[in-house]
């Protein structure tokens, strides 16, 4: 049942991953991981970003004049930068009737090959924006700053490349990345128009490639880590922020014209020019700005410069891309934590060990998926924290009702039989005592007690119905009081009869304590021949029936356990002592006819009394149905060095005894 409920957690965890329900808590723990992560790593030196704030878009206008472009990027191609991003629309020319402005930003653009425009493709609104008219055919001049957004505009997924009717474009940050790295000697090596099997490396002077450097990813699957839902649309990687929060190097562009800069922010670097202008804003949501304080946008073109930092590392060799397991090893990863909480629950039944334990299972899930995710290795935590939780959950209430059940059994067997301590003492040692709902059997040595009423049979005819229920009840009452105070259970009524039992259900084991229970029966015996003296009084004056009292006692060993179905159970007791006691009580029924309640024993039990009681040998006598001779014994009383009578509160508790 452990297996088939860990496995029902398992299914219910599955179909609510696959409804999307965990997705945004995985993404949550991903964001969390990830700016732990960014923030430890050195912000990139190699990236200056060109900022056009509010002031510039005051001083200058905006958009920006092809002139003024023009003069920017001239400005920045005198110091020699590896590349330049340029992340503004130039789909129509500023001012829109050309001119000089528009033909010399032309003439910068084609005689600058290190400097790349942006084009956007069409996103799920329909909005689009084509590349500078004369870049129109030109993919080595033009990429996309498309970027990829998850549930509430999170850009945490960046694009290499996307295809358009049957061409394949580039990421511009890419672009940029690649033209930094051909001054290493590093460029792309595919065949053209290949889109797998792509990767950066050496290239000879013949043109023959040579040592890869880095290796582009395996194309995100819609189930990649902690996503279930994710678009598959063109070749995704993770993006990882380095050094974020801290900011990439920048100039303002007044300075940048004024000439009010450190040349060396330009000087061999990638330059990406942009806006930070809450006039005109381009601001995104990130997976590092809501675990921030204070302001949480980014702007779009520092994004990008994120990303090109990324590509960066990778494209030397110093990053890899985040990994993955697919579905059917995420599907062992969140089944294995069902199994464990399963194992678990089997092994531990103390709630405060459960709830500890399951802090630690849930501890434990959280740091093998950071230290994983240290490692480049993205595993669902949400999922198999759910299936954890859900698991422990399902099987403790399993076990919990399998607990009210087997309490429930018990009690029914034992509440008429026992004191609520000898139950309880039962119910904490359960697993000796129960196997699926049924009592087990115990071979066991214990001392019988049988009590019965001389001539009850023709005393009752001459009673009305009610009568005799409520003198007979009064009678039992005090006779169930007594066995109980002396340690024994009273195993059952047979009309006006008492079947008590010393020594069960909690067996005696040793000699010692065998020999106790059988004390404690034959002095319940003399307070019962009190009780039932003090009886008579009472009912002489009633006008109530004078009866006698006879008592047979025997120890031996015996079976104890329960007849019946399930439903109806009763805790019993067979074997020879069981009617070797009941033959003592109907012994001779003239035997010490005198005294109010005459008492019989045999000699087992006489030999564990240690001469403490006054007693009289009847003899070896052929007992009705048994063949083997039984010495009896009369019980008279205590000797005189013993007291006569103990008030029953001087009686060991009964736990205790056992």
């Amino acid at each position: 049942m452990v297996s088939l409920l860990a496995g029902l957690s398992f299914i219910l965890v599955l179909a609510i991953r696959a409804s999307g329900q965990i997705q945004p808590i995985e993404l949550m723990a991903y964001d969390f991981m990830l700016a732990k992560q960014a923030i430890k790593q050195p912000v990139e030196q190699r990236i200056s970003m060109i900022w056009i704030n509010d002031a510039d878009q005051r001083r200058y206008g905006w958009p920006l004049s092809d002139a003024l472009l023009a003069d920017t990027l001239e400005t920045l191609e005198k110091y020699q930068p590896r590349a330049i991003g340029v992340d503004l629309y130039r789909d129509i020319p500023v001012p829109q009737e050309k001119g000089a402005g528009y033909e010399r930003f032309q003439q910068v653009i084609k005689d600058n090959k290190n400097i790349v425009l942006i084009t956007k493709f069409t996103d799920d609104k329909e909005a689009y924006v084509l590349p500078p008219p004369f870049l129109k055919d030109d993919h080595e001049q033009v990429g996309f700053n498309d970027i990829t957004y998850d549930p509430g505009y999170l850009v945490r997924r960046g694009l290499l490349f996307m295809t358009s009717e049957d061409n394949w474009y580039e990421y511009f940050g890419l672009h940029l990345v690649r033209r930094y790295m051909a001054y290493e000697g590093v460029y792309l090596q595919n065949k053209e128009g290949e889109t797998s099997n792509i990767a950066l490396g050496t290239v000879d002077e013949t043109g023959h490639f040579g040592k890869i450097m880095a290796r582009f990813p395996e194309v995100l699957s819609k189930d990649f880590g902690g996503y279930v839902t994710n678009d598959e649309g063109g070749m995704q990687f993770m993006m990882s922020y380095p050094g974020a929060p801290g900011e990439l190097k920048g100039i303002n562009l007044s300075a940048l014209l004024n000439g009010n800069f450190d040349a060396d922010l330009i000087h061999d670097k990638i330059i990406i020019i942009g806006t930070r202008a809450e006039a005109t804003p381009d601001f995104l949501a990130t997976p590092i700005g809501r675990w921030l304080e204070g302001e949480q946008r980014m702007a779009g073109a520092a994004v990008h410069g994120y990303a090109v930092s990324q590509l960066l590392h990778w494209a030397e060799g110093k990053s890899h891309w985040l990994q993955s397991w697919n579905e059917t090893e995420e599907r062992l990863w969140i089944v294995l934590w069902c199994l464990l909480a399963g194992l678990l629950c089997f092994y531990t039944h103390s709630f405060s060990h459960l709830f500890i334990s399951a802090l630690v299972g849930i501890s434990l899930i959280i740091s093998i998926v950071y230290l994983s995710f240290i490692q480049g290795l993205w595993l669902p935590m949400a999922a198999p924290i759910f299936a954890w939780v859900l698991s422990i959950i399902l099987i403790t209430g399993y076990f919990s009702y399998l607990n009210r059940s087997e309490r429930t059994v018990l009690m029914n067997i034992f509440s008429k039989h026992v004191s609520k301590d000898v139950a309880e003492a039962i119910w904490r040692s359960r697993d000796e005592y129960l196997s699926e709902g049924r009592l087990l059997s115990h071979r066991l040595t214990a001392t019988v007690l049988f009590t019965d009423l001389q001539n009850f049979t023709s005393v009752s005819e001459g009673m009305e119905p009610q009568a005799l229920m409520d003198w007979l009840n009064e009678y039992m009452g005090e006779m169930v009081k007594i066995v109980e105070a002396h340690g024994g259970q009273v195993n059952k009524f047979i009309g006006d009869a008492v079947m008590a039992i010393f020594g069960v259900p909690v067996p005696s084991t040793s000699d010692e304590a065998i020999a106790r229970d059988a004390r404690n029966a034959v002095e319940c015996a003399l307070a019962m021949r009190k009780k039932i003296e003090q009886l008579r009084e009472h009912w002489q004056h009633a006008h109530l029936p004078q009866i006698r009292m006879r008592v047979g006692i025997f120890t031996g060993p015996l079976v104890a356990g329960t007849l019946g179905g399930i439903e109806r159970q009763e805790y019993t007791v067979l074997g020879d002592t069981v009617n070797t006691a009941s033959r003592l009580e109907s012994f001779d029924k003239s035997l010490d006819a005198d005294n109010p309640c005459r008492i019989l024993v045999g000699n087992p039990t006489l030999n564990c009394l240690d001469n403490d009681f006054d007693s009289e040998s009847v003899g070896t006598v052929h007992l009705k149905g048994k063949e083997d001779l039984v010495a009896i014994h009369l019980i008279y009383g205590y000797r005189d060095t013993g007291p006569e009578f103990l008030p029953l509160d001087s009686f060991p508790d009964e736990a205790e005894e056992n």
